[in-house]
């Protein structure tokens, strides 16, 4: 359902091409989780924001998410003119978006995030939620596919970032997503790491006791 009164419009500076334009968001006070699962994909009672959460240029077709904060370089900006932007269509991604329009919106930000050589953790995080759209379509084969790229990135980002948080949150996240993909032994791995840390948040150890014991009735179950 959408609520005509749970949109504004912002003004958005394209970071590429510098072309203003307006976009979508959901106003904070429309935003009402319902449910959130293991690898945090977030259920909305009315309006999903995340269908709104990348901006996307309409002149050069640059896609990214408010978070991040690209670096283009002159080099980066004119190597993308020369190879996006000169086979471009113009076209318009400011107004109501449906799910598949919000999947072509992030499918967009990874390309422009991995041609802009942003970290695999934004790639990552950006593969994660497209898996997420495909969930909520109940397109099994497309979820896992980007589950396994945000798997990837993320496990590139875990072994060489030594920026990432250290609260717990990527480790319980990489044993979550190994679960998810049916490898129990390195889920096992990543969740003992949790819950061992004495510097992860208590929330990432409690949630890494629950999926671990969740793998285990699963166990039990299968005999």
């Amino acid at each position: 359902m959408f609520l005509a009164d749970a949109f504004y419009d912002r003004k958005i500076t394209c970071p590429l091409c510098t072309h203003v334009y307006t976009t979508k968001k959901v106003l904070s006070k429309h935003v009402k989780t319902q449910k959130v699962e293991g690898d945090f994909y977030a259920i909305y009672r009315d309006v999903n924001p995340n269908y709104y959460a990348v901006n996307v240029c309409g002149q050069c077709g640059y896609a990214f998410l408010d978070k991040t904060k690209p670096k283009i370089t002159a080099y980066k900006r004119e190597r993308y003119r020369q190879h996006v932007v000169s086979r471009w269509v113009p076209r318009e991604y400011g107004s109501l978006r449906s799910i598949m329009e919000a999947v072509v919106s992030f499918k967009l930000a990874v390309f422009c995030a991995q041609f802009m050589d942003e970290p695999e953790r934004t790639v990552g995080g950006l593969c994660l939620q497209v898996a997420w759209l495909y969930r909520e379509l109940g397109e099994h084969g497309q979820e896992e596919r980007f589950l396994r790229d945000a798997l990837d990135f993320y496990t590139y980002a875990y072994e060489n970032d030594r920026t990432i948080d250290t609260d717990g949150r990527m480790t319980y996240l990489l044993g979550e997503l190994h679960r998810r993909m049916g490898e129990q032994k390195e889920a096992i791995q990543y969740f003992n790491q949790v819950i061992s840390d004495k510097q992860a948040l208590p929330k990432y150890v409690r949630m890494a006791r629950e999926q671990w014991s969740l793998m285990r009735e699963m166990q039990q179950m299968s005999g």
